[in-house]
């Protein structure tokens, strides 16, 4: 999209409106892109006489940007409404059936290339309850990005879409009650989870054409480097790179999520817990691909934080995820040194 952008005196910039560039002085972020401004933001970008002027959208482009995140929650709810169509309509998938969703991945690809906020909504939203179809999706989108920062190429990148829409077939053939179980799994509940990989592999192998890369992207998916996943105990080099991109997308997306057994743990949480196990279990090189590729993603993002006070992400730390630099009430906040503060939730921008 080209931005339509006015150049505004900062004496004439009011309350509301959107920039359309980051704000630095010194090397910080005062006020990240996208960002709509408040009179607490006005008074200390004005105190600092730094600026003459200020780059904003126009009206005609804010009103778009809120039409696209429309759009985008939209395009996830279709393609997730349809994948749950093609899987619960179908005893087993066969080519017709997996043909269908590779024209979903076509479709989900060329949306997240237009349509940026496809990811806004991911990280704001998560998956809700829907631990299969909506996740699905999610982990769809959220491992093509990952493919395309650890430049893979367009054409494995559709497969490695396609991979993670089918990544969570083998949940459908596993009786509701334990998916949707409100409690702890039993031991032995667990272990019949624990086959969905196989029981997906085993329904897809046979299909003219699929890929082994789409395959193994679905059997491996919970292989862990370390050895502690399921359902082979593979080990580092033996995961093939599909699985362990999955494996990151699925981690974020669940601890980003609520399900009928928890609730969504704090916002910031999905990236301190990706690069713990980006220590044993994860892939480390592709974990540090994925976190600094959703850094820029959080910058600039409304937030509230856990005394009721609104702020803004300015500059996240890589050193300590959950306490990046934010604005509030016109002052910088340090959360790394602010111990007693978190963030708690993460709210739209418009």
């Amino acid at each position: 999209m080209n931005n339509k952008k006015e150049i505004i005196d900062i004496i004439n910039l009011k309350a509301g409106m959107i920039t359309s560039n980051d704000i630095v002085f010194n090397g910080t972020v005062l006020v990240g892109k996208g960002i709509k401004l408040t009179e607490q933001m006005l008074d200390k970008l004005k105190s600092l006489y730094a600026f003459d002027k200020v780059e904003v959208l126009s009206n005609e482009e804010v009103s778009k940007e809120v039409i696209a995140i429309e759009e985008a929650k939209t395009t996830l709810i279709n393609v997730s409404n349809s994948v749950e169509y093609i899987f619960t309509n179908s005893t087993n998938l066969k080519s017709s059936n997996t043909n269908e969703i590779n024209e979903y991945a076509k479709k989900l690809l060329s949306q997240i290339k237009v349509n940026n906020n496809i990811i806004k909504s991911i990280i704001l939203n998560g998956s809700g309850e829907d631990s299969i179809y909506m996740h699905s999706v999610n982990v769809a989108v959220l491992s093509y990005l990952l493919g395309k920062w650890a430049n893979i190429s367009e054409s494995k990148l559709h497969a490695l879409i396609y991979a993670s829409l089918l990544h969570d077939f083998g949940k459908t053939k596993i009786d509701k009650k334990i998916i949707d179980k409100p409690t702890k799994l039993t031991k032995a509940e667990y272990e019949i989870i624990k086959t969905h990989p196989i029981l997906a592999y085993n329904d897809i192998k046979d299909i003219p054409f699929i890929s082994q890369s789409v395959l193994y992207g679905v059997l491996m998916h919970h292989e862990r480097c370390d050895g502690s996943g399921y359902p082979l105990k593979l080990t580092g080099d033996q995961i093939h790179k599909f699985a362990k991109i999955i494996a990151i997308a699925d981690t974020f997306d669940a601890i980003n999520s609520n399900r009928a057994y928890k609730k969504r743990k704090k916002p910031l949480q999905s990236l301190k817990t990706i690069k713990e196990e980006s220590l044993t279990k994860l892939d480390y090189s592709l974990c540090n691909t994925f976190l600094k590729g959703l850094e820029s993603y959080y910058i600039g993002q409304n937030a509230l934080l856990s005394n009721n006070a609104q702020c803004k992400i300015i500059q996240m730390n890589l050193n300590d995820l959950e306490s990046p630099l934010v604005f509030s009430n016109n002052e910088f906040i340090d959360l790394s040194k602010s111990r007693d503060l978190s963030i708690i939730e993460l709210l739209n921008n418009w």
